[in-house]
């Protein structure tokens, strides 16, 4: 099992839906990222644990602490702003037949 004691962060998950922008802000989340940059482009690895059953979605982005009650979400881009992630990869972790966290992340 997870050691949840590392899972001391707060974060905000924006999600697009439709013509809004949702927002969530997650308590006791294990949040950790790195900037990475190539010859031809930017990308933010980063790994996000939730403990709790909240569904977490490729596209959803993350933002380091508690963000903005509203985004531009054409110009609210991990590339422009510094702790904001996309999710590439989303999935729930089971503990005896119940959702114990999510994991999310990017690679």
């Amino acid at each position: 099992m997870l050691d949840y004691s590392l899972c001391d962060r707060t974060v905000t998950l924006y999600r697009r839906v439709s013509d809004t922008v949702a927002r969530r802000v997650l308590e006791g989340c294990f949040y950790r990222y790195e900037d990475r940059v190539t010859e031809d482009r930017f990308v933010r690895t980063f790994l996000l644990i939730h403990p709790g059953s909240e569904e977490i979605c490729p596209g959803d982005r993350v933002f380091d602490g508690v963000g903005p009650e509203t985004v531009n979400w054409e110009a609210f881009l991990p590339v422009q702003i510094p702790g904001l992630s996309q999710v590439a990869y989303a999935a729930p972790w089971y503990w005896d037949g119940k959702i114990a966290h999510w994991e999310a992340g990017r690679k």
